[in-house]
């Protein structure tokens, strides 16, 4: 696809620019991400990342707000400062707070956002992590390092942090041959080191504002994964009832917190997201767009074009000519 350009195709230094966050998905290697547009716009990604032996750093842009969700290997620790504005973000469900770094450790998390993201993250390999811990330290790293939530810390630590793995990443774009010696290598992945180090040292876990949440976040992420895989089914409020084990009150006020909306306000952009997703793929099997769009449970044909024209910005036909072109 046109839209879609490799920057870099050797396995050190990876990119891509595109308007497919699926291929967004697929291009980032062993971090199961999945992405879902949630608000309106004509959607462009950029990624590029760098791999340092143990060591992985990565600067990630999106100009439409979408929620990413992500199950990363154990072997993995990232932690990300976010560029972008907090005001319109969550991350696990809970509002960023100003100086806050994004601690992405512990199984799943998602990041929600409504307007634009901007993000710099490092990611550790767990054991060469704790083992460079220990030896900077002299201690074992904190169980508190490894949970997956947002945490305030020194805002020049936080700043510095992001401005030098940003710096880093421009070098090596630049002048690849600096990270082909040993040396190099070494010194780049002592500096990020130190950089995290001197950010997660201070940390304190932001305000929890309610002590009940938790439970209604549990449920609510149960029925994002279940809506995932079986969306195209349409189940009903009280079926998502059930898979959240909560009342339905409670699931409306879940999704209406964690996500910004209702659910059956997420299961009607995910089945859009869903149309997109098979124009886009265009397996052979369906080229017609009212048959993907029967497949998804659309039946006011009018009505579906015009909120996947609000949501997209190009109407279905216009998705499907673009396909056919690059095709």
């Amino acid at each position: 696809m046109d839209l879609q350009k490799t920057i870099h195709s050797d396995k050190k230094i990876r990119g891509m620019s595109t308007s497919d966050i699926d291929e967004l998905a697929l291009f980032q290697e062993n971090k199961n991400r999945r992405y879902t547009q949630l608000y309106t716009g004509k959607l462009q990604g950029d990624y590029l990342e760098i791999n340092l032996g143990k060591l992985q750093v990565f600067r990630e842009n999106l100009n439409v707000g979408a929620l990413i969700e992500a199950t990363p290997a154990k072997n993995f620790v990232p932690f990300a400062a976010l560029l972008s504005n907090r005001n319109d973000t969550t991350f696990c469900g809970k509002h960023i707070e100003q100086n806050a770094i994004l601690q992405a450790t512990g199984g799943d998390w998602d990041v929600n956002f409504k307007n634009h993201l901007n993000v710099i993250a490092a990611v550790f390999d767990r054991d060469t992590f704790s083992h460079d811990i220990h030896m900077l330290t002299g201690q074992e790293i904190p169980n508190d390092w490894l949970i997956s939530k947002a945490c305030l810390t020194d805002p020049l630590a936080l700043t510095q942090y992001a401005t030098g793995v940003n710096n880093i990443i421009n070098v090596i774009k630049a002048k690849p041959e600096v990270i082909k010696t040993e040396n190099s290598l070494r010194m780049i992945n002592d500096t990020i080191l130190r950089l995290a180090y001197n950010v997660l040292k201070v940390t304190t876990p932001c305000t929890e504002k309610r002590v009940n949440q938790s439970k209604r976040c549990e449920g609510v992420r149960h029925v994002m994964d279940y809506l995932h895989h079986y969306g195209q089914n349409i189940p009903t409020i009280p079926e998502l009832c059930k898979v959240a084990k909560l009342s339905e009150r409670n699931l409306q006020y879940g999704f209406k917190e964690y996500l910004g909306v209702t659910p059956i306000r997420y299961l009607r952009l995910l089945r859009l997201n869903g149309v997109r997703r098979d124009l886009l793929v265009n397996r052979g099997k369906k080229d017609k767009i009212v048959d993907v769009a029967l497949d998804w449970g659309f039946i006011e044909l009018g009505r579906f074009a015009s909120e996947y024209r609000q949501l997209f910005q190009e109407l279905p036909s216009a998705t499907l000519k673009r396909l056919k072109l690059e095709n």
